[in-house]
This record gives C-alpha cells, structure tokens and sequence, in this order.
C-alpha cells in the first residue's frame, strides 16, 4: 500500500513495479514485505 500511495497509482500497477525491481535486484521480499537488497 505504501509504494501504490506513493506513485498514486492502482495495486495492479504497484504490484508489477514492485516484482520488477525483485527480478533485477533491487528489492528483496522479506515475508509479506520487501527491503531493498544490501
């Protein structure tokens, strides 16, 4: 919810920004949350 409030965009949207930046490194999902890789 954090990251759709942010861009003020919809889930559908959030949600395949966020599985983008997993599968090029720059996120982790760490349970039901994501951290950025270290």
């Amino acid at each position: 919810a954090d990251v759709r409030d942010l861009f003020d965009t919809s889930r559908r949207y959030a949600l395949a920004l966020m599985e983008y930046l997993d599968s090029v490194g720059v996120t982790v999902r760490d349970g039901d949350s994501r951290r950025l890789k270290k």
